[in-house]
């Protein structure tokens, strides 16, 4: 196949590698044809002491990480002295007459420690964030939407 031989030497005289990669940075790990070509970046797989991570050892005692860096917040733990029915009507007198989700009702019944009553209490000092957005809402996004597209920084301003 004469044709065929032809056109490959004719590829690689084109300033174009055989297909193998070499790499063109080691201390950055990234691959490129032997040409130097920068349009093209395939990065292959890294092995040698060269990719390995640096972990330091382990210190028992050490407290850098602890739960507190994880980010997250308790908003509620069930609370075995408190009657279902009890709950349930807590959790129905917080959405209907204060616009509270069964999330937030439940977080603030977390904060008074399990007491219904300092809760009940309690619940009107506060506006809850809305579930759902309200008509204009969903307008106005929409229309910011379609002027800024995803730049949401512009978005929220």
């Amino acid at each position: 196949m004469p044709g065929m031989m032809d056109k490959g030497s004719e590829y690689l005289g084109k300033g174009r590698s055989n297909g193998t990669k070499s790499p063109s940075n080691a201390s950055n790990g990234h691959f490129s044809d032997e040409s130097g070509s920068d349009d093209e970046h395939d990065v292959g797989m890294r092995v040698g002491a060269d990719y390995q991570a640096i972990i330091p050892e382990y210190e028992p005692g050490s407290t850098k990480y602890t739960d507190k860096d994880s980010g997250g917040m308790l908003v509620w733990s069930p609370h075995h002295t408190i009657v279902d029915s009890k709950l349930d009507e807590y959790i129905a007198i917080a959405k209907e007459k204060h616009g509270y989700n069964v999330e937030q009702a439940l977080g603030m019944l977390f904060w008074h420690k399990h007491n219904i009553e300092k809760s009940l209490a309690d619940l009107p000092n506060f506006t809850p964030f809305p579930d759902e957005w309200t008509v204009e809402d969903k307008v106005l996004f929409e229309q910011a939407f379609s002027f800024h597209g995803k730049s949401f920084h512009r978005i929220q301003q």
